[in-house]
């Protein structure tokens, strides 16, 4: 499941999270930064970066956890995040054809 992270109302992290996550504390993956972290009442902390752990001074909040407006590609999540009418279009579902012309 996916969450627009942010300071202020200003967009800062699209993240993937497990379904079952506490919305005070959890772990999540940065999509538009390919890094973990973790969320803490507000305070995000960083692991393993260059120059040490890092911990945020600012305080975060979630967003949006609106899962049809998170979806799809990173620029057109974030460009679209204060359009409270946008609705992403759905994931195509895969399809495989039964009659697939190899021969065997």
């Amino acid at each position: 499941m996916r969450l627009m992270i942010g300071c202020e109302e200003r967009p800062t992290l699209l993240v993937d999270v497990d379904t079952n996550y506490d919305p005070n504390d959890f772990d999540f993956y940065v999509i538009n930064g390919n890094w973990d972290g973790h969320y803490h009442n507000g305070f995000i902390s960083v692991f393993e970066c260059p120059g040490g752990d890092f911990t945020s001074l600012e305080k975060y909040k979630i967003l949006t956890d609106n899962q049809h407006r998170l979806r799809g590609d990173y620029e057109t999540v974030f460009n679209n995040i204060h359009n409270e009418a946008y609705i992403a279009p759905s994931y195509a579902k895969y399809h495989q054809s039964i009659d697939d012309d190899i021969p065997f």
